[in-house]
């Protein structure tokens, strides 16, 4: 079973291979909005997500009203993944 640590790393990797920035960037304090996304690259990340943990992303999820860092994203994929 994956740990929150294991949820990290895997986001972390995730946008290593969309996104053009260093390991060393991606914090959990890292504000999701900083790595400017585009729609395609949420796109990817919700499949990857719920193709390895079960847990849906719906897009209004991301901003001000819901997960705002990469530590926030972690810990909701932790409390909302499919029970293995």
């Amino acid at each position: 079973m994956d740990n929150g640590s294991d949820i990290q790393d895997f986001i972390v990797e995730t946008i290593l291979e969309l996104k053009d920035v260093g390991e060393d960037e991606l914090r959990p304090e890292l504000e999701i909005q900083a790595l400017d996304l585009v729609s395609l690259d949420y796109v990817e990340i919700q499949v990857l997500v719920k193709k390895k943990y079960g847990v849906e992303i719906r897009p209004e999820l991301f901003g001000a009203n819901g997960v705002r860092t990469l530590g926030d994203f972690a810990a909701y994929i932790q409390s909302n993944r499919a029970s293995a």
